[in-house]
């Protein structure tokens, strides 16, 4: 079991080094998007592969893959159309419903970017080994796991604490009351 000070020291280290991760740089793997617009592009290239007979992806198919909201989505959906890579049809049948696909240029986008990508994933798997990459997958899944049901548990007894003050006039609630 560890002291205090030491739990406090690998808290510090865990800390340092999920900032210095954030921290890379993926964009300047390519020099006309971010790499949130790369997933973009990649997811909805890849659902029109996919399905050739379909007039692009809706716009919350695309959240659902990139796990994100429409909100942000459609955000970042306008900056990448801004720069030409994607078109965006309304759906004829059903004016709520958007439809998004690549441009030219944002097929090319894509490819440019997506050799880079791939270079960086070889370096690093052959630099760091399957074995350690595998083992760092399993360490990350177990901590966000972890991080999920401590977040979850912090939620509930939150919700606890303020239950009893928002039923203002009715009497608390005891343990020894059945």
């Amino acid at each position: 079991m560890l002291n205090e000070q030491d739990e406090h020291l690998l808290h510090t280290e865990l800390v340092k080094v999920v900032r210095r991760m954030r921290k890379i740089k993926l964009s300047v793997l390519s020099e006309q998007v971010i790499y949130s617009e790369y997933v973009a592009l990649s997811h909805i290239s890849r659902y029109v592969k996919e399905n050739p007979d379909s007039m692009g992806i809706y716009v919350s198919e695309l959240a659902d893959r990139m796990d994100t909201k429409i909100s942000a989505v459609s955000r970042m959906l306008n900056s990448i159309e801004g720069k030409g890579l994607i078109t965006r049809t309304v759906n004829v049948k059903d004016r709520r419903n958007t439809y998004v696909c690549l441009t030219p240029a944002g097929e090319q986008v894509l490819a440019d970017s997506t050799q880079n990508m791939e270079q960086l994933r070889k370096q690093m798997i052959q630099r760091m080994g399957h074995d350690d990459v595998c083992r760092l997958i399993e360490l990350w899944n177990k901590l966000a796991g972890i991080m999920e049901g401590e977040v979850d548990h912090v939620l509930r007894q939150q919700k606890e604490r303020e239950t009893p003050a928002s039923r203002e006039g009715e009497p608390a609630e005891t343990e020894d009351r059945p």
